[in-house]
């Protein structure tokens, strides 16, 4: 019995520690955007295996035919990562929807639609649906989760817009404007603004015209946005527990272009995940128990 407490007291404590690149889950993130040149915007992707992220067209909802596509190497958490859709494809580009699709490599280091599968979440495909038009750079990008610190305040990770406008916070649910901030035109990172929320909830972080957010900048019929997450705020008179620092290697240039290129960051840790290790370390513990 005193081994199965001590045991559960060091899984507990494994619960609390960030933990290595192996704890992430395979995902793709991206939200609707606007570009110049063809260059899509992935939010974050990681992979358990060496693969690819593919744009691919959209086909009665379905991911169709592939139109771009770039390498990536495994156990890698990536943010704002580039992928250019094909010249001959973007030269007659109109607005529509694409899938952006994380896929592992069959081990020939060569991709081909037809032998590179993809990658499954949960159960699920890791693609993402987003509408992407043509014209001057407008996209917005941010954590999958926002923290507010004591004071309310949350941090956005980029914005890029044509022109002078609001990057707004809204619930997702009620859609009421929970922050909102002005900004000019052009790439802004680390936007800060104020958030009134009271608890943990689901939030679209966009670019509008106005500060309520009521005329969001459109690709298409869609707003340019992303989805994301705010925590709920630290209890009054209690400081913001900061988040451990990532792990980061060098950035690397994905794409050469002539707008702001996004950046491919690797991270040796991401906080989030202990819990599931840590209960899957308890469930070993308890079956070694059960055996004795």
């Amino acid at each position: 019995m005193r081994r199965l407490v001590v045991a559960v007291a060091l899984v507990l404590v494994l619960a609390s520690v960030p933990l290595p690149v192996a704890a992430h889950l395979n995902h793709v993130t991206a939200g609707t955007q606007q570009t110049p040149d063809g260059t899509v915007v992935v939010e974050s992707s990681f992979a358990s295996n060496d693969g690819y992220l593919t744009v691919q067209r959209d086909d009665g909802g379905e991911p169709g035919e592939v139109i771009g596509v770039t390498s990536i190497r495994s156990q890698r958490y990536r943010i704002d990562v580039g992928i250019t859709i094909d010249d001959a494809v973007w030269a007659e580009w109109e607005t529509q929807p694409v899938h952006v699709v994380l896929r592992r490599d069959d081990g020939d280091d060569e991709f081909d639609p037809e032998d590179d599968p993809v990658v499954e979440s949960f159960g699920s495909a890791a693609t993402e649906r987003l509408t992407v038009a043509k014209g001057p750079q407008a996209v917005v990008t941010a954590s999958e989760t926002l923290n507010p610190d004591a004071d309310g305040t949350v941090t956005v990770r980029r914005a890029t817009l044509p022109e002078a406008g609001h990057l707004v916070v809204q619930n997702a649910t009620t859609g009421r404007t929970l922050g909102t901030t002005p900004l000019d035109a052009g790439t802004h990172e680390s936007v800060t603004l104020a958030v009134n929320a009271t608890a943990r909830g689901d939030a679209h972080v966009l670019l509008a015209d106005d500060a309520a957010g009521e005329s969001p900048m459109l690709a298409g019929e869609s707003p340019i946005a992303t989805n994301t997450t705010i925590a709920a705020p630290p209890d009054a008179g209690e400081s913001a527990t900061p988040t451990p620092p990532l792990v980061t290697t060098p950035s690397e240039t994905v794409t050469a272009t002539e707008t702001p290129r996004p950046t491919e960051t690797t991270t040796g840790s991401q906080p989030g995940f202990g819990l599931l290790a840590a209960a899957g370390a308890l469930a070993l513990v308890l079956a070694g128990v059960g055996r004795r």
